[in-house]
């Protein structure tokens, strides 16, 4: 079954954490809550990330250049690049690389800006450097992104390689496994996505494609009011999902029956800036 709203396999994660293997209620407040999904140059769908980057922003802004402490620094770069509208922010890696050459995830964080400005053979250098230093704490997000490197290489099986590394790896990252999961879910193994989405969700309540990914396998076994169940409980937790409430609304109508609430769902949809208003304004039209 199609995805109807989803961003499949083409997630490229950024995050911050202060330490090589720490417990997930640990990142708690640190910019690894505040991570950021890229697919192509559909900039509108970060908006949400950077509107909160920005706030925090505004916070360290005035600071910045007196931080002394490689950690302070190190976050603040990191939410810097991820919001997209500041500029010399290259050059502000390479000098936190030099000043402090034995702190690997600045070679990361630039590789990533690479990645981001589609200078793949630059990210790509930095990532494989890394990749064979057993020291290097966060092999989970680097083998994420080699992963992503991979597919769009259209390397698929080592791409899944990747992601399967990745997802044993420290620090546990939903990215990968809703990577992973979409691959298995193209090729319709459900059983093996299942499990993926749903731990996906476990650590990230709040990443939507984790949701979408785990509703939209439920809806190809056939098991809509489950997918259902998804949707309505991530819709309810995050007002701002409006994929989630698109494909709600959908099952809601076409499936179940619930054409009332299904109309209602779609309106709220539109009426909080859906993209599909055309498809939304029609499928109502064919519920009343």
């Amino acid at each position: 079954m199609r995805l109807r709203y989803w961003i499949l396999s083409t997630l490229l994660l950024l995050a911050v954490i202060s330490c090589s293997s720490v417990e997930t209620a640990e990142l708690q407040g640190k910019t690894y809550e505040y991570s950021s999904w890229f697919d192509g140059d559909k900039s509108e769908d970060l908006e949400p990330y950077r509107r909160i980057l920005s706030e925090k922003m505004d916070e360290s802004e005035k600071n910045s250049e007196e931080i002394s402490d490689p950690e302070k620094y190190l976050d603040y770069l990191s939410q810097l690049d991820m919001t997209g509208k500041k500029s010399g922010v290259e050059n502000k890696l390479k000098g936190f690389i030099a000043k402090y050459p034995e702190e690997k995830r600045g070679v990361f964080l630039l590789g990533v800006h690479y990645m981001r400005a589609k200078r793949k053979e630059l990210a790509n250098h930095f990532f494989m450097t890394l990749e064979k230093d057993a020291k290097f704490p966060w092999k989970s997000l680097l083998y994420n992104n080699l992963g992503m490197l991979s597919l769009q290489d259209k390397d698929r099986e080592k791409a899944m390689g990747y992601f399967e590394k990745a997802i044993t790896s420290e620090p546990p990252i939903a990215a990968p496994r809703v990577n992973l999961g979409a691959l298995y879910l193209q090729s319709k193994s459900y059983k093996d996505a299942l499990p993926l989405f749903q731990k996906a969700l476990e650590l990230d309540s709040g990443f939507e494609d984790a949701a979408l990914g785990l509703g939209s396998c439920l809806e190809s076994q056939g098991k809509f009011d489950e997918a259902h169940k998804v949707y309505a409980r991530f819709a309810e937790n995050n007002p701002d999902g409006l994929a989630v409430l698109y494909n709600d609304a959908t099952i809601l109508g076409k499936h179940l029956g619930k054409r009332e609430e299904a109309s209602e769902l779609m309106l709220r949809y539109i009426q909080r800036g859906g993209k599909e208003t055309a498809k939304a304004h029609e499928m109502i039209q064919g519920w009343r």
